[in-house]
């Protein structure tokens, strides 16, 4: 499965258009402007840290590895591909929005695919961009915790990646996702495993049998297809996939790409072994666990002391089109 189109960052900005899905109307403290600062704005809210500058380098590789794992910029190609189609009323053109756009690399490329299309794009904190964006881009900073209803009926395409840690309440969220889609609308979900797997793909539990996950979301990915089941028929049709990437290139049989893949993964992996310090803290774990579990991931990542997997999944569903 694959969308067939490997695209580049970058080009021009801001959109006026009076079809555009209204911008977000809630109090946040998160609402910025343009003239905000990006590469020095340091945010910290319930727990979760950003610094725009390292930590979107890292979207940024990460970005790159997920299109390289994908062969694009997303599963569920045909249903995109339909739901995003030109309109012939130029009033009532597609829009997709971004939960956690990040550095802004994915609506970015998706915005040159589809030029025709408005993506949107929500995050705590401004993305980073070396240049303007397309013409057809547009960043919000905004919390999704306090709701997206809003925007009801305004998206064709709802992508949320990697962010199910910073969802207070990952299942409320998918309801009023059902909200803002568009009939026949599509949702996309992203995830990294925030387990290991062994080199036979088992996985090797990191807490005591019982012990319960500590942090909003710490463990809402991996209900995700669940979920959608529950929704019931609000979704004509679902899908799921699940990749294992090596975490660094220890494969000896491995393709050029997966060792890329792998590399790209074994260097994301040692950022956030630093980046989750403060948000573990949050959680309420003791600062000397905590720096000592940072030492020994962070040696057992960079020297390759045992064969690892880290699992990624993917998660898509269909709106009904009958839908209203």
């Amino acid at each position: 499965m694959t969308d067939g189109t490997h695209t580049d960052s970058n080009d021009d900005m801001s959109l006026d258009g009076a079809s555009s899905p209204a911008p977000s109307i809630n109090p946040s403290l998160y609402s910025y402007h343009s003239s905000v600062d990006g590469n020095v704005l340091l945010k910290d809210s319930y727990g979760r840290i950003m610094n725009n500058v390292s930590e979107h380098h890292r979207l940024d590789k990460q970005h790159e590895m997920l299109k390289q794992m994908r062969n694009g910029l997303f599963f569920a190609v045909d249903d995109v591909r339909r739901a995003l189609a030109p309109r012939e009323d130029p009033e009532s053109q597609p829009a997709v929005l971004d939960i956690g756009s990040g550095s802004g690399l994915w609506m970015i490329d998706m915005a040159k695919m589809f030029p025709h299309v408005e993506i949107v794009g929500i995050d705590l904190a401004p993305a980073n961009l070396s240049e303007s964006p397309p013409p057809n881009c547009r960043f919000e900073c905004d919390d999704v915790n306090l709701g997206l209803l809003h925007y009801t009926g305004a998206f064709d395409v709802v992508h949320v990646s990697a962010v199910a840690q910073g969802i207070a309440n990952y299942r409320k969220m998918l309801d009023e996702i059902t909200e803002i889609l568009r009939p026949g609308g599509v949702f996309l979900a992203v995830d990294g495993d925030v387990h290991l797997w062994d080199e036979n793909q088992q996985l090797i539990p990191f807490r005591a049998e019982g012990e319960p996950a500590r942090g909003p979301g710490v463990d809402d990915y991996v209900h995700i297809y669940d979920w959608l089941q529950e929704q019931g028929p609000i979704w004509e049709s679902t899908g799921r996939e699940r990749i294992y990437i090596q975490l660094g290139p220890w494969k000896e049989d491995a393709t050029t790409k997966d060792k890329w893949i792998g590399e790209v993964m074994q260097q994301n992996v040692l950022w956030l072994v630093d980046a989750f310090r403060p948000l573990l803290l949050s959680y309420g774990f003791f600062a000397e666990t905590v720096d000592r579990w940072s030492t020994n991931a962070r040696d057992e990542v960079q020297n390759l002391k045992h064969k690892f997997y880290i699992r990624w999944q993917f998660e898509w569903a269909v709106k009904s089109r009958e839908a209203t």
